[in-house]
C-alpha cells in the first residue's frame, strides 16, 4: 500500500540551498525516523491513486469509518507523483487543498462522531513535503468552539529513509471556553496517539512491495 520502490530515493539526500523545514505548531506529538524513501512515502500520503491512508491507516488500523476522500484541488493527478510531467512546477503544488472526512470510534468519553478535515499542502519539493490539517468534530462536547490544526512534515534524509515530525495546535475561533485547557490536553494526548499510530503503519507496510 506505500507503492513500489523509488530509485532515486536510494542515494543521499541534498537540502536545496537556503532550505528552511516549516516551522511545528504549538505542541510537536512525533519526531521519528522512518524506513520508508521519501519519494515513495510521498506518493503514499499524497497521490490521489494511494490507498494507503484511506485503507490501511484510517480503515484497518484506526477504526474509521464512512470515509470520504475528495480530490486536490488543483493538480491531483499530479500530486505526490514520482515523475510528474517535465513542465511541471512543483510549487505549483503549494496552496492545494482537499477535503476528507470520516466517523470516529467511540471512546471511553465520546460517543462516535465525525471529522471533517481540509488537507493543504504547505511544502512541496523533492527534499520536504508538509501538509496542514485544519479538523472540525461539532459532534464532540464543545465541538463547535474549537479547531484542530496538525501538521506533518517530511524531509528526505537518503538511503530509502525519512524524517517525520508531526504538531498540533488549538485554534478557538471565538474565544476558548472554560474548558479550553482541558480540550488542548485532550487534543495533545489524542492526535499524539495518532501521530505514533501513523509511525508505526508506516513501518509496518515498509518492507511490502506491489
Amino acid at each position: 500500500l506505500l507503492g513500489p520502490a523509488i530509485k532515486s530515493d536510494k542515494g543521499p539526500a541534498t537540502p536545496p540551498p537556503g532550505f528552511a523545514p516549516p516551522e511545528n505548531l504549538e505542541f510537536v506529538g512525533l519526531e521519528t525516523d522512518l524506513p520508508v524513501g521519501f519519494k515513495r512515502l510521498r506518493w503514499a500520503l499524497l497521490n490521489s491513486d494511494s490507498k494507503f491512508c484511506t485503507e490501511a491507516l484510517f480503515a484497518a488500523e484506526a477504526k474509521y469509518e464512512d470515509i470520504t476522500c475528495g480530490a486536490w484541488s488543483v493538480h491531483d493527478k499530479e500530486i505526490g507523483s514520482p515523475m510528474p510531467p517535465k513542465d511541471t512546477k512543483l510549487d505549483d503544488f503549494i496552496g492545494a487543498e482537499k477535503e476528507v472526512s470520516y466517523l470516529m470510534p467511540k471512546s471511553a468519553f465520546v460517543k462516535a462522531n465525525m471529522a471533517y478535515e481540509t488537507h493543504i499542502i504547505t511544502e512541496y519539493s523533492d527534499y520536504c513535503f508538509a501538509i496542514k490539517k485544519k479538523t472540525r468534530t461539532p459532534d464532540v462536547p464543545y465541538g463547535s468552539t474549537f479547531i484542530t490544526w496538525t501538521q506533518v512534515v517530511v524531509t528526505d534524509t537518503g538511503n530509502d529513509s525519512c524524517r517525520m515530525v508531526c504538531s498540533v495546535e488549538a485554534e478557538f475561533p471565538n474565544g476558548p471556553p472554560m474548558v479550553g485547557g482541558q480540550i488542548k490536553s485532550g487534543m495533545r494526548s489524542g492526535t499524539a496517539q495518532f501521530f505514533v499510530l501513523m509511525g508505526e503503519t508506516i513501518c509496518k507496510y515498509a518492507d511490502e512491495y506491489p
